[in-house]
């Protein structure tokens, strides 16, 4: 066991350390995307044609390589089947390559799909026109959007996650770049519609930085081993598997996607709402991503191989842990957001075009979202342990459950409360539907340890609202929410957090805190 340790903590370190980099050049991205851009009919148009690809992919493929390539790729490696891998890899080119030939040839559907109902404020047409060729640049990212999934999928089979880990980071540098250059040439803020050399600019630029992201990994698959021959096999029974998996695993994105653009549409494109729903939803990610991702991600190909194996109790023991490691570092920061959320937006995005009442609506949405960090992020874990076992259908359900309650919530809080309201209708949800998931994990999965799960859970939410309110007392008394002020808020209220939260942690003796110390402890 001591060297299978010794590797988990190593690709946990590595994915830990990956994805640090990349949330932080991605809160530095959106912060350039701020200052050059502020929140604005332009910046709405650009935010939504770039969702456009991801959407699309998601819908029609990133969930189905998401539920099914790393146990499928898993168990094909534990077989040393090869010859079928390569089948899946041929057969999921070509489906990629008709998939973005046909949405780059649909670009004005696609974006009206997601400004149905743009602000009064914009002219409509106007609008839909820059929305769609930028959306024309931006659509081709889903071909590399699929080869990075198929790459990152076969590597992390073979428990190879630094490089998968590491590529955003180039993504987000290029980005970084391309928006400096835009406001180096621009004449006064960016949001005059209809300037072809910004559309040019951006959306051949932000593709670019997908592509370099899928170069990026090339290296690492060649080193790993992996050599595939283009045969599309469209019979051969790792293909047939993931297409039966794939029903599925399409109606859990379509119920995502629903909502998506249901909760888009709500936040009125063009009016700037959409914008700070956007980035809100970034700060969100950067925790989860950090903290919560870098677990599953190195957790999944274990889940995966203890079902291959049949070894319940290691199965158990996983997913027990994995729930408890989000908990211990997810919870936090919810509390933290919700209490340092103005603060620390205003820190981080508050100059050129981006002003105090940008903050504001920023930090509203975040607020919202803050409520359901932890829920997410265990739901999304607990769902892997179904995707495991090779059940998509499970899935599919709750995710349903989860789209219906988001929706519902957005229209009957976006009128009262606007970005607060529909940051607040996400997290409700997830809420819901993570409790939801553990209850089925229970029933599915019987010897899951839920009353010691429970009371750690209980146990670590306790000890992060005590830090919460210790860092409002603290925080409340210094500095401001705009500024240098704001800084020195973040900063004291931050650091109060992470020495009350430790130091509670040590006083209860909590047992997560000494999982951690040990899976970090050198290995003899």
């Amino acid at each position: 066991m001591a060297p299978l340790r010794s590797g988990m903590v190593r690709a946990n370190l590595g994915v830990a350390s990956g994805t640090l980099a990349s949330r932080v050049t991605g809160l530095l991205r959106l912060a350039v995307l701020g200052w050059a851009l502020g929140q604005n009919a332009f910046t709405d148009a650009y935010n939504a044609a770039n969702n456009a690809p991801n959407i699309i992919y998601e819908l029609l493929l990133g969930g189905i390589f998401g539920a099914t390539l790393v146990p499928i790729f898993t168990d094909l490696l534990e077989r040393e089947d090869d010859e079928s891998e390569s089948a899946v890899i041929s057969v999921a080119i070509v489906v990629l390559a008709a998939l973005t030939t046909f949405a780059i040839l649909a670009a004005p559907l696609v974006f009206r799909l997601l400004s149905l109902h743009p602000s009064d404020d914009v002219s409509h047409e106007a609008f839909w026109e820059v929305g769609t060729d930028l959306a024309r640049f931006l659509l081709p990212q889903i071909f590399f959007y699929g080869l990075i999934a198929l790459g990152s999928a076969m590597l992390n089979a073979r428990r190879h996650f630094f490089a998968p880990a590491w590529s955003p980071v180039l993504n987000n540098i290029v980005v970084i770049i391309v928006l400096l250059v835009v406001r180096a040439v621009a004449d006064g803020p960016v949001e005059r519609l209809g300037y072809t050399g910004y559309i040019v600019l951006l959306g051949l630029g932000t593709t670019a930085g997908i592509v370099v992201m899928f170069v990026a990994i090339v290296p690492s698959i060649r080193r790993a081993g992996i050599r595939i021959h283009f045969r599309p096999d469209w019979r051969n029974p790792a293909v047939l598997r993931v297409m039966r998996l794939s029903g599925w695993a399409f109606g859990f994105v379509a119920a995502n996607l629903v909502a998506l653009v249901v909760v888009q549409n709500l936040a009125r494109p063009g009016s700037g709402d959409l914008t700070a729903y956007l980035m809100a939803y970034t700060f969100f990610q950067l925790p989860h991503g950090l903290l919560a991702v870098s677990i599953t991600i190195t957790f999944v190909p274990e889940l995966a191989r203890a079902v291959t194996r049949r070894d319940r109790r290691a199965f158990n023991d996983r997913m027990s842990l994995g729930i408890r490691m989000i908990a211990l570092f997810t919870l936090p920061a919810s509390v933290g957001f919700a209490v340092l959320g103005r603060p620390i937006v205003a820190v981080a995005l508050e100059r050129g075009e981006f002003n105090a009442a940008d903050t504001l609506a920023t930090s509203r949405a975040l607020t919202g979202f803050a409520v359901g960090l932890f829920a997410y992020s265990i739901y999304l874990f607990i769902l892997r342990g179904f995707f495991a076992h090779k059940d998509a259908r499970t899935p599919f359900v709750l995710n349903v459950i989860e789209n219906l309650v988001n929706i519902a919530l957005a229209f009957a809080l976006v009128g009262a409360y606007d970005v607060l309201g529909l940051g607040l209708s996400y997290a409700i949800a997830y809420v819901v539907a993570a409790a939801l998931a553990f209850q089925t994990l229970r029933y599915k999965v019987r010897e899951v340890d839920a009353r010691g799960i429970i009371t750690s859970v209980v146990r670590l939410a306790g000890a992060a609202l005590i830090m919460g309110a210790f860092v409002w007392l603290t925080s409340s008394q210094v500095g401001s929410n705009t500024g240098w002020g704001a800084l020195l808020r973040s900063a004291v209220g931050i650091a109060t957090g992470v020495i009350v939260y430790v130091a509670l942690l040590l006083a209860l003796r909590v047992p997560e805190a000494d999982a951690v110390r040990r899976r970090l402890r050198p290995v003899a």
